[in-house]
This record gives C-alpha cells, sequence and structure tokens, in this order.
C-alpha cells in the first residue's frame, strides 16, 4: 500500500469515527434536553433545539393553541427550547388551576432581577409590593370617581387633537395611546405630558415596541445568538433599558423635592415608605419596576381595546349609531359622561365587552409558573414549569358563547334589554395574579367610548376597504393598522 493510500485509509476512518462520535453526542444532548418529565401533559412534538417556538412566533400563537386543545385536551404541554411549557385551555380548568390551586399557579418565571409587581415571584416580597401599590393607587383615586375628572381632562385634549385632523382620514391609535398613558401618568408621576413632549414618545415607541415584539423573550438563550433573533432581543433590550432611564429620571426629580407633608402621587407615596426605613425590600430599582409596570398596565392594552372599539363601530355603522343615541339621551350632546350613568347605557356597555371577548388584548396573559409541585387532571407538573393561561380558548368557546366568531354585542343583554354579566367574561383574567389595572381599565373604555361617540361619528374613508379584524400578537394582540374620518357632533 502506497504511503498516500494509507493516509487516505487513516483520514477516512477518522472522519467516519468523528462523525459517528459528534451524532452520537448531538442524539444523547437531545435526548437529555427534550426528554419529557415522566406524567407531564401531552402535546405537540417539538423540534430539536428550538422546539414549538417556529410555529408559536407567528402572529396568532393563541389561535394555534386553541386548535392543539383539540387534538391534545384542556391541558398540554410545548417546548420553547428545550424548556416545557404547560398550557391550560377552557373555563372549567382555568378556574380550576388559578381559583381551586391558585397557591400553585401564581408564580412567575424569573426576569427583570425579580423587580417590580407583575413579573415578581410569587411569595412575601411580591405580596408586600402589592399591598403598597394598591394602596397607593388608592390614595389617588384608583378605581374611585374622583379618577373621572384626569379622564375627561385627558379626553377633552384628546377630542382637540382629533379635531385638527379635520374629518380627513388617519391612524388614531397613536393619539389614543398618548391619552391613556397620561391617565395612569398623571396618577403616577402627579402630571401629565404634552403630546409633542420628545422623551414621552420615546417612552411611548418603546412600549408600543415591546408588546409587538415579545417572542423575543421566548427564546432560549443560544438562539438569541443567531442574527435575525439576536438583533430583535437586542432591540428589545435597548427599549427596555430606554423605558427604565426615563422612570428613573422621573424618580430622581421626585427624590429632590420630596415633602413628606406634601404627597402628590403614587411616586412620592413610595419614597415615603422607602424613607422610613423599616424594610430594605423597598428601593429605588423596585420603584422604577413597579411605575414601569404599573404603565405597562395601564397603556397597551387599555388603548389597544379602544382602537379595536373603534374598528367594530367603522365596521358596523349601525351599532355605532344605536351606541350613539343611547349615550344622547343619557348626557345629552354635551354634558360629562360619567360612570355613575352607567346602567343607562347597556348597548354601549355591551359593545365593549363583545369586542374585549371577540379579540381580546390579553389572550394568553403574562406567563405563569407553578409554585409546587402539582397535579391537573393525573398529569404531574412539576414546580418551576411555565404555565400559559389561554383566555382566547375560553372567550371564542362555542359551548359558551353561540357564533363566538360573529360580533353580536346583544349576547350581553338581557330580556329587558339590561346588561348581563357573565361568568365566562374573563378579559383581566382570574384568581391571584389577575390585572392590576382592572379597575382603571374598566373605566377609562367606558369613559373614553362615551365620550368620543358623544362628540364624533367614525367612518371609513371614501372608498377604503373594510379592514381585517385578525390581530397581531405580540405581548397583546393588537388590531391591525387602519384608518378612519372623524366627523364632529
Amino acid at each position: 500500500m502506497s504511503i498516500f493510500k494509507l493516509i487516505a485509509t487513516v483520514i477516512h476512518d477518522y472522519t467516519n469515527f468523528t462523525t459517528i462520535l459528534l451524532a452520537v453526542f448531538v442524539f444523547l444532548l437531545t435526548n437529555k434536553l427534550f426528554r419529557r418529565p415522566s406524567n407531564l401533559p401531552p402535546g405537540p412534538r417539538p423540534w430539536p433545539l428550538v422546539g414549538n417556538l417556529f410555529v408559536l412566533s407567528r402572529d396568532a400563537a393563541h389561535i394555534q393553541l386553541t386548535e392543539w386543545k383539540k387534538q391534545y385536551g384542556n391541558v398540554f404541554t410545548i417546548y420553547y427550547g428545550p424548556k416545557p411549557v404547560v398550557v391550560l385551555n377552557g373555563y372549567d380548568t382555568i378556574q380550576e388551576a388559578l381559583i381551586n390551586k391558585g397557591e400553585d399557579f401564581s408564580d412567575r418565571q424569573r426576569t427583570n432581577k425579580s423587580l417590580g409587581v407583575a413579573f415578581a415571584p410569587y411569595g412575601p416580597i411580591w405580596r408586600e409590593q402589592r399591598k403598597l401599590t394598591i394602596m397607593g393607587l388608592r390614595d389617588f383615586g384608583f378605581g374611585k370617581r374622583s379618577l373621572e375628572g384626569r379622564i375627561l381632562e385627558e379626553a377633552e385634549a384628546l377630542r382637540r387633537e382629533i379635531i385638527k385632523t379635520d374629518g380627513k382620514p388617519f391612524n388614531i391609535f397613536p393619539l389614543l395611546r398618548k391619552a391613556v398613558t397620561n391617565v395612569i401618568c398623571s396618577i403616577v408621576f402627579g402630571a401629565r405630558h404634552e403630546y409633542e413632549d420628545a422623551a414621552f414618545k420615546t417612552f411611548l415607541e418603546d412600549i408600543n415596541f415591546r408588546f409587538r415584539n415579545s417572542t423575543a423573550n421566548r427564546f432560549p438563550w443560544y438562539l438569541r445568538y443567531v442574527p435575525i433573533l439576536g438583533q430583535s432581543s437586542q432591540r428589545l433590550h435597548q427599549a427596555t433599558e430606554r423605558m427604565r432611564e426615563f422612570v428613573k429620571t422621573k424618580v430622581d426629580k421626585h427624590h429632590s423635592d420630596f415633602d413628606s407633608d406634601n404627597i402628590r402621587d403614587f411616586v412620592d407615596t413610595y419614597i415615603k415608605e422607602m424613607r422610613k426605613g423599616q424594610n430594605e425590600n423597598f428601593t429605588d430599582p423596585q420603584l422604577v419596576h413597579v411605575v414601569i409596570d404599573l404603565i405597562m398596565a395601564g397603556t397597551d392594552t387599555t388603548s389597544q381595546t379602544l382602537y379595536w372599539i373603534l374598528l367594530y363601530m367603522i365596521i358596523y355603522p349601525g351599532m355605532q349609531e344605536q351606541a350613539q343615541e343611547e349615550i344622547y339621551r343619557t348626557f345629552g350632546d354635551g354634558a360629562p359622561t360619567t360612570t355613575a350613568k352607567r346602567k343607562e347605557v347597556p348597548f354601549t356597555e355591551a359593545v365593549i365587552a363583545e369586542v374585549q371577548r371577540i379579540n381580546s388584548v390579553a389572550p394568553l396573559t403574562i406567563p405563569r409558573c407553578t409554585s409546587n409541585d402539582t397535579v391537573m387532571y393525573g398529569y404531574d407538573i412539576p414546580r418551576g414549569t411555565m404555565v400559559h393561561v389561554n383566555l382566547w380558548s375560553v372567550l371564542r368557546d362555542p359551548n359558551l358563547w353561540a357564533e363566538p366568531d360573529q360580533f353580536k354585542p346583544e349576547r350581553f343583554l338581557d330580556n329587558q334589554g339590561q346588561y348581563m354579566k357573565k361568568d365566562a367574561f374573563i378579559p383581566f383574567s382570574i384568581g391571584r395574579r389577575f390585572c392590576l389595572g382592572t379597575q382603571l381599565a374598566k373605566m377609562e373604555l367606558f369613559m373614553f367610548t362615551t365620550y368620543l361617540l358623544q362628540h364624533f361619528t367614525f367612518k371609513l374613508p371614501e372608498g377604503a376597504p373594510v379592514p381585517s379584524t385578525v390581530g397581531k400578537l405580540g405581548l397583546s394582540n393588537g388590531a391591525p393598522p387602519y384608518e378612519l374620518c372623524a366627523i364632529p357632533k
């Protein structure tokens, strides 16, 4: 055998050995990463390394999860990379988990250094932060009719901006977002922002980016080095850091002119608690994250819901007219709208509820995490398992709602035409970690909707096609961009 042939044989044998060794390593690694814990709920087969992420990173993950429910049942497992995620579907299942087993399903995945309220781990620190937050918000009108003045002030500012469009087509969402954000800012910071304030506009753009691109947070760390995915994660990180800096600047200003005898807003309330020095868990970083949580909870979901409401009003002008007639009978054409007369506008109330049902802006809520080892329908779910609560599977359930894909506000009216509450209507979720901004959101949705329909008729631009009602899911389910014309009354 020639020396060259011998070398070729050695190289060939070595290459085969290396290939076999690498194949065995990849097999063992994949098997280890995706080994399903014993008795975990069934689910769709995951792809190596990425799991089910590529399917769920599309714009309609909530719809895909609802489809999988038909095949795998109300409790099933998907994978984010190698990480198992249990999905809860159906009203009875969600009620069982979040109410009857609330102690087991109230934790969060560890993010943002576990600061704030919305993403904080379930336990004593979360309880004390949430307690002070709720008390502080109540002191400045949260859930009380005294807050109506702030909302009406912002509604009037919004009206002035809309009038500037002079009946021409425009996208109203940026204005809705500014108005809604200003309401929570007036509670938290004690002041609203002018709509053209540059820092405020950047802050809102960063909030919007976070809500529209949340899937980057689901990618395992190793996928974030893939160029396209990594760029998205990097931009998300930069947006988050700018948001923190915006809030930190406000907090620093409050520290500089703090007066314990003149508590002006929520930030002052928190600083007062910090300066007592009795609890090391009340810190500036905590305050910044709590404020961001409050603004995030009180901004995108409410403004997106209002955007959906106006979309359905231009698609169904007869329903808009019916709501306007009811509003005129109750408030006239100029008197301030108020929640005190909420029962006198049942159809308008039903319109708001039906929009929240048919296109929930938070169909998957913030992901939860099991606090303890637990059991659901005979399946074992280990402590620390990420959990998706699929509200879409409830709000579009044909067993609970006749023709669930049809827009029918009358489903929320009784035989006397009065608004009727329904147990399965849970757009803000349920249990110990239901949306912190629920009370404010309900008040804003009612008052902005009645105020806008009192002062304007909203129409499709001449010759424009009917907009789609299929949303795009980020952290929230956003309406597709559309334009309308606002005709002053």
